[in-house]
């Protein structure tokens, strides 16, 4: 999976769906994480979760972070429209998670 390429450790990869679980999460990663969940699944992003961001993250930074989800929603949704096959060992993997990623 990408996020292990980066770094990503596997407690961090199960506690993304309730990253208060996660000691090594910091408060930006949560924020990170919240700000991803939110436009992922409602495509709105609160006054509250947006006034954080601004923050701790330049526009800049806040434009890069909503490309970078947006175009992974993207990606997302062309797999799911064609049913794209995962490797082995990511699906080994996703399988033991109660939340697949």
């Amino acid at each position: 999976m990408l996020g292990r390429s980066v770094g990503i450790t596997e407690q961090e990869l199960i506690s993304m769906e309730t990253p208060d679980s996660c000691p090594s999460f910091n408060d930006v990663d949560k924020l990170v994480l919240t700000y991803s969940e939110n436009l992922t699944a409602t495509n709105v992003v609160g006054d509250e979760v947006y006034a954080r961001l601004q923050k701790a993250f330049s526009n800049e930074e806040i434009m890069e972070l909503a490309m970078t989800v947006g175009l992974s929603a993207m990606v997302n949704r062309v797999h799911a429209t064609f049913e794209t096959d995962v490797d082995d060992s990511t699906q080994d993997f996703v399988s033991t998670l109660t939340c697949p990623l």
